[in-house]
């Protein structure tokens, strides 16, 4: 069966542009086309820079969401929900022209483990791992971080030649730019190997107690709510975490607005806690800067542990990053005892807010 997609495609040339811009087209496609295909038949439409000649060196992000060109359409409109392809490089920042790259700083972190492992595993590594690299969050906040690849590059090593274990620990637990830095990219990435992320995990637990990693995931678990209290005219925005704990069915139910972000599913890094106080800060202030922008009257957070960051630590989190933020936080439980009726402001526990909730 053919279908329809409508494509809006990164142009940009460093050599000769200040700023990107964006091509439409119109493009039918069948069940199953790969992304690569559709490239093509654009290309055939207009010519533009990719790399069409093997499905696995291309990399590219649609709609946020990073994959490879031998990637079926079908599945990427089915985890996205959208006939509305934006098609981007797998790296904004390192584009040399449309959908190319400079990958050099990819590579050269490879290269920390040549001494580890042979030439052909560092060929294979280049073409297997890019995508890891460049879809993390850290690597959009922290260009220096030594990369989701690299990790899983150690931990082949250690698995296949223990004694060296302690050497790659060392090389991947630096203050400044290491494993501590880490964000999980499974709901960044299509159809993402969780064994990765698993084998990450297993890096930590190799490491001191005091560096395993801090779970806040912990949410208020949903029953079904006696709506007494609603909250019509609001628009209200969710942090869910990697887990993906929502609170949309209940702002739904609330007759509220749902206010949709694409940071709702991010990592905060716990762990670089221990080696930088102002990383999850940047983190956090990127998810209520993109709720405020988006106009939410406040967010609902999973947890007490999400309290204390987003609202106990929203001032640090403001001159992290350089905006007023002001925007009121509550948790999940709380905003299900705020639906049952319950006004009182300490039974409800935000007395102890720093930002005040003021529609209370």
């Amino acid at each position: 069966m053919i279908k329809e997609l409508h494509v809006e495609l990164f142009r940009f040339d460093c050599k000769v542009d200040y700023l990107p811009y964006y091509k439409k087209y119109i493009v039918e496609y069948n069940q199953n086309d790969t992304v690569l295909s559709l490239l093509n038949k654009i290309n055939s439409i207009e010519k533009f820079d990719y790399d069409n000649t093997n499905n696995l060196n291309l990399n590219l992000k649609i709609n946020n969401l990073y994959l490879n060109s031998s990637a079926l359409i079908a599945d990427v409109v089915s985890a996205t929900s959208s006939t509305d392809f934006i098609i981007e490089p797998v790296s904004k920042f390192r584009t040399l022209v449309d959908l190319k790259i400079d990958n050099s700083d990819f590579l050269e972190k490879i290269n920390l483990f040549t001494k580890y492992v042979s030439e052909h595993d560092i060929q294979q590594y280049a073409v297997d791992l890019e995508l890891d690299y460049y879809a993390s969050n850290t690597y959009e906040i922290k260009k220096d971080y030594i990369g989701d690849h690299s990790l899983l590059i150690a931990s082949d090593i250690i698995e296949q030649n223990s004694e060296f274990k302690d050497e790659i620990l060392k090389i991947i637990s630096k203050n400044d730019d290491g494993i501590f830095y880490h964000t999980s990219i499974k709901n960044r990435v299509l159809n993402y190997d969780l064994s990765k992320e698993a084998k990450i995990e297993s890096l930590f637990s190799m490491l001191s107690d005091s560096m395993h990693k801090v779970n806040s995931d912990e949410s208020f678990g949903e029953g079904k709510l006696n709506i007494v209290q609603g909250f019509d005219g609001f628009n209200i925005a969710s942090f869910e975490g990697v887990n993906k704990t929502s609170s949309e069915s209940m702002i739904e139910g609330s007759n509220a607005k749902y206010v949709d972000i694409s940071l709702k599913n991010e990592d905060l890094a716990l762990n670089s806690s221990l080696v930088n106080k102002d990383f999850s800060l940047k983190i956090a202030g990127n998810i209520l800067l993109q709720a405020k922008d988006e106009n939410a009257d406040f967010i609902i957070v999973r947890n007490v542990h999400d309290i204390k960051l987003f609202d106990g630590e929203q001032k640090r989190i403001e001159k992290v990053v350089g905006r007023e933020i002001n925007l009121p936080v509550v948790s999940q439980e709380q905003f299900s005892k705020l639906l049952e009726g319950e006004k009182n402001i300490s039974a409800l526990g935000l007395d102890t807010h720093k930002v005040k909730v003021s529609f209370l």
